[in-house]
């Protein structure tokens, strides 16, 4: 049954423009999935808005008849967290709300709509010295970074994305347009809603205008590979390096399986074993200090190959491949579906979450990378999978999340909750679940706000 029948369809064309909606088979193929392995779900239409007023009008009817709005931005997500599982209107902010409405660069601000792509906004900031820090990888909009709290390479130098939003534009359930937040830097100005709203993954409110604060581009940067012979010597050397004071831009983990798949994808001839991925920014002085003090510590866990490298072209070969993970792995494995997990531990329990991993997926005799944000606890473990092998992928999911919960982690570090960790929310949260549930309620009592999402309904 669907969610929007044809004659609430008819009004709502008649309400608001009949061009911003399309039922073509193509683009609802299109919104039925992310790049997630979690099936496809498309919705009964997409309504593609040019400004906030289509946006609130489009709630209010929606709401008034309860039928599900599902927001879209790039659909890089890999929870479903942008597809409409319920059906109803997948609203896609990527073709008409895609502009960078205003650079200021004497407060290291931009203003943007929530459709503008994260790499496409870094190359119009580039020409002020300015650039928005967090780094997924993946073509995503400011609009699902936001939503989902994005991180990233670069988050265990500059943060995620929450540290970076100054004030929203947000259209409510039922309609309403509100702001939150200010242009100053800080604020103690009442509760603050503005971070309620980010990483709710479009469960309260549908973002339209986003302000963000900025960084200079460093002047210098270097980059290194450090590889050893075992995960737990390469493990052991993130925590270290973080408790040696050290702050690169970016430390990244793989084990052999993700050194190899890199390799093969991308013609590169990196040693196949678990590697770090460094990169130091600032002046040259300092960045020459880091990347000797990295190597002093790389070299005393037993590291066997430490390549630095200097430059931006070198260094974007290295995070190329490393942005190609994903692409790498599934092209060693094909035909294969995959579960993506995300978890996060605090930086001493990271060796303890990569062995759990690696052990796990070798008593379900299964296969997959294991890599991660190591700077900041970050972990993810690809589990690639055949048809009948799926018991044993939900039996070692559980067993890889359930021992960084217990480890006081969490089962999602930057992916977000979509439908793939909802049942590990309470074990989770606890009581402040229940809360998280009526705040859902106060703010979309009907439902309607991206349903499934988060809490089961």
């Amino acid at each position: 049954m669907k969610a929007l029948l044809e004659n609430q369809l008819d009004e709502l064309k008649a309400y608001i423009g009949e061009e911003k909606f399309s039922q073509n088979p193509s683009e609802l193929a299109t919104h039925a999935r992310d790049e997630s392995a979690h099936g496809e779900f498309p919705p009964d239409v997409v309504f593609y808005p040019e400004t906030t007023e289509d946006i609130s009008k489009l709630l209010k009817y929606c709401n008034e008849h309860k039928i599900p709005v599902t927001p879209w931005g790039a659909g890089t997500s890999l929870e479903a967290n942008p597809v409409a599982i319920r059906g109803g209107v997948s609203l896609d902010v990527s073709k008409k709300m895609n502009q960078v409405l205003d650079i200021r660069p004497q407060d290291f601000q931009v203003t943007v709509q929530p459709g503008v792509i994260l790499q496409d906004l870094n190359e119009k900031l580039s020409k002020h010295g300015l650039f928005f820090p967090p780094d997924p990888g993946a073509p995503c909009s400011i609009g699902g970074m936001v939503g989902n709290n994005a991180a990233g390479i670069q988050a265990v130098k500059y943060g995620p994305t929450k540290q970076y939003v100054l004030n929203m534009e947000i259209v409510m359930a039922n309609g309403d347009i509100i702001h939150c937040g200010t242009n100053a830097m800080r604020t103690s100005s009442g509760y603050d809603l503005l971070h309620l709203f980010i990483g709710s993954e479009g469960t309260l409110g549908v973002f339209t205008e986003i302000t963000l604060k900025l960084a200079g581009i460093p002047p210098d940067v270097s980059a290194a590979t450090a590889s050893f012979e075992t995960m737990q010597q390469a493990s052991q050397t993130v925590v270290n390096l973080v408790q040696a004071g050290l702050s690169p831009a970016a430390l990244e983990f793989m084990d052999d399986v993700t050194v190899r798949d890199i390799n093969a994808f991308k013609g590169m001839s990196l040693p196949e074993t678990s590697t770090l991925f460094l990169e130091f920014r600032g002046n040259k002085a300092e960045v020459n200090e880091d990347v000797k003090l990295a190597q002093e510590i790389c070299d005393e866990n037993g590291c066997i190959n430490y390549h630095a490298v200097t430059g931006r072209e070198e260094r974007d070969k290295l995070w190329e491949a490393r942005h190609h993970m994903a692409y790498a792995a599934a092209s060693a494995n094909p035909g294969k579906r995959f579960v993506a997990l995300d978890v996060a531990a605090s930086i001493s329990k990271f060796p303890e979450i990569v062995d759990k991993s690696r052990s796990t997926l070798e008593k379900y005799n299964l296969v997959g990378p294991i890599f991660g944000h190591a700077g900041d606890g970050n972990l993810h473990v690809v589990i690639f999978y055949a048809e009948d092998e799926i018991d044993q992928v939900k039996k070692a999911n559980d067993e890889i999340v359930n021992h960084t919960l217990d480890a006081g982690g969490t089962a999602t570090g930057e992916h977000g909750v979509g439908i793939g960790k909802i049942h590990f929310m309470q074990k989770e949260h606890g009581q402040s679940y229940e809360l998280m549930k009526q705040i859902k309620h106060l703010f979309d009592p009907n439902g309607i706000l991206n349903p499934g999402k988060i809490f089961e309904d």
